[in-house]
């Protein structure tokens, strides 16, 4: 009989391809979304909330650097997700970041008269889900390759001659 195996390296191999993969979609989109707004085809794009490009690119970064599994695809990973995470807007302050996609959940308090101070809190679900799907597999991550530059594996392979 089949069962589930939550250390088994092959589930969580898959699961850091999952997050890379949606990493690489959410970016591609956050990218595209962001040209559109650039070039002011549409007014309804909040440039803001997608860090004028800078997010989603970093998104994109990630999302490849983590398929390779780069150790600074660990941690740019992990540093797009939890730039994700939080839903904080008021009048005259927003933190809600988003690369592309987002499942936020959010609630509204309202205080004086007629609602004059209205906030909005919430979680990114999704990012949340990258995120902890990525610290489940950080156990398998810390033997992940610095990087894979030609340099580097020049020079480990220039020390192991001498």
């Amino acid at each position: 009989m089949w069962y589930f195996e939550f250390d088994n390296p092959l589930v969580k191999n898959v699961a850091l391809k999952l997050v890379a993969v949606f990493e690489i979609v959410s970016g591609l989109s956050g990218l595209s979304l962001t040209m559109v707004g650039l070039t002011g085809m549409s007014a309804f794009i909040e440039l803001p909330r997608l860090c004028y490009g800078v997010l989603p690119l970093a998104s994109v970064a990630a999302g490849v650097f983590l398929w390779k599994r780069l150790k600074l695809g660990v941690v740019l990973s992990i540093l797009v997700q939890l730039l994700q995470i939080p839903v904080i807007r008021t009048d005259d302050f927003s933190l809600d970041f988003i690369a592309a996609m987002k499942l936020p959940i959010s609630a509204v308090w309202c205080a004086g008269d007629n609602c004059r101070v209205k906030i909005v809190l919430g979680v990114d679900f999704l990012a949340l889900a990258a995120l902890l799907l990525l610290l489940w597999c950080w156990s398998d991550l810390q033997n992940a390759r610095a990087s894979d530059s030609g340099i580097e594996q020049a020079l480990a392979a220039d020390s192991v001659d001498r």
